[in-house]
């Protein structure tokens, strides 16, 4: 009986035993992926998705011809890409990307594009204003900064929201580079990109500040003020002096009793007019700085500059004096690059630069008791505008869906 009951535990033991090892076995089995299962699918997937987001290879264009550009001109890229090389094969970016990049000039070249699925065109190598971004832009997306929308503002620019500015002076504030004038390029023209405002040129190419006798002309700044209605303008500059150095005989006093009797009749016309002074930019005469050269007035062009400088001060004038910048636009070492005719008359990039100086300098000496009236009457507006907006998007956000284009070998 007692054996009987040995043996019945035995066999119960190893029941137990087996129980316990298949269930183990099976556990280990259930949890052991295999090469055929399911769980290695998003390899595969992966290894797809990855393959279809791999951009397509285009292949490059080839440059047939180029020659250098006589004189860079600027421009804004008004669509399409800037590519990195003339091969057109991989865009540095879009006209969006170079929204506030003024472009130069410098190169245009023929490009076939057989190999893109297009044929030959012009296309231009540039360069941006501050020398850091190079490419390729094909020639019927570059547009004048003159047209179109190119926003510049400078900060604090809504101080002269809504006014408007005309510029008087001679060659140098019409445009002309020594050979031609360069229409809508000249520093009246970035003053209205940099200011934001409306900007009317009235430079003449050879006027004088005080009467230049035989060579006079109807843009002298005498007649040019009588012409004038200044009650049509909020602001006015003055510009004129390197005629008068070098071409005309009269004296230092002439001419400082010229220009105030000028500024009288501006002020005189409209008693709110903001009235801002630049004195003449270096010349090289044979070559030689002329500032401290004499010359057919019996003075030299360091002298007439204070000579200006003083009747300005005199009236509460703000006068721009290049000789006080840290790093001055021309100068003795780049005066053959920075004047178009290496004597007197700026580049297109120069007159850039004047630009933007003057502009800043004229944000910087905007009168204070005036800018808190302006600032206000533009925050009006900027909220109007805002609401009106708010309004519009509010009624479309539903309709309107953006969507990303997609890049195609053939785009220019």
């Amino acid at each position: 009986m007692q054996k009987s009951i040995y043996i019945v535990a035995a066999i119960a033991a190893t029941l137990g035993m087996t129980t316990l090892t298949a269930t183990a076995n099976a556990a280990t089995k259930t949890n052991t992926p295999t090469s055929g299962t399911k769980t290695a699918a998003p390899t595969k997937s992966s290894s797809t998705s990855t393959k279809t987001t791999q951009p397509k290879s285009i292949p490059a264009a080839s440059l047939v011809k180029s020659t250098t550009v006589d004189e860079e001109l600027p421009y804004h890229l008004n669509k399409g890409y800037v590519y990195t090389s003339p091969a057109l094969n991989k865009p540095a970016g879009t006209a969006k990307d170079f929204a506030k990049v003024t472009w130069y000039t410098y190169k245009k070249a023929v490009i076939d594009r057989t190999a893109q699925g297009s044929g030959n065109s012009i296309w231009y190598e540039v360069k941006s204003g501050n020398g850091q971004q190079t490419g390729w832009v094909w020639q019927g997306n570059l547009e004048p900064i003159s047209k179109g929308t190119f926003d510049i503002a400078m900060k604090n620019s809504d101080y002269f929201k809504g006014q408007k500015i005309i510029t008087l002076g001679d060659s140098i504030t019409r445009g002309y580079d020594g050979y031609e004038t360069l229409d809508n390029m000249g520093y009246p023209n970035w003053l209205a990109r940099y200011l934001d405002t409306s900007v009317t040129n009235a430079g003449y190419n050879g006027a004088f500040l005080c009467e230049g006798g035989e060579q006079e002309t109807d843009g002298d700044l005498t007649p040019t003020v009588n012409n004038t209605n200044f009650t049509n303008y909020d602001i006015a500059t003055i510009a004129y002096g390197t005629n008068d150095y070098g071409h005309s005989s009269n004296s230092i006093s002439d001419i400082q009793t010229e220009l105030k009797n000028n500024i009288k009749k501006m002020k005189s016309d409209n008693k709110k007019l903001i009235i801002y002074g630049i004195l003449p930019i270096p010349r090289y005469d044979a070559q030689s700085n002329s500032d401290n050269v004499i010359g057919k007035g019996g003075y030299t062009m360091d002298e007439l500059r204070d000579a200006e400088a003083a009747v300005y001060k005199a009236y509460k004038i703000p006068v721009l004096d290049w000789r006080n910048d840290t790093n001055p636009i021309i100068t003795d070492a780049n005066h053959e690059d920075r004047l178009y005719d290496e004597r007197l008359h700026p580049c297109a990039k120069t007159y850039q630069l004047m630009g933007r100086e003057i502009a800043q300098f004229m944000i910087n000496n905007y009168p204070k008791n005036r800018i808190k009236s302006a600032t206000k009457s533009t925050t009006t507006n900027s909220k109007l505008t805002t609401k009106k907006t708010a309004t519009k998007k509010t009624t479309t956000n539903k309709t309107t869906t953006p969507t990303v284009a997609a890049h195609k070998t053939v785009k220019k």
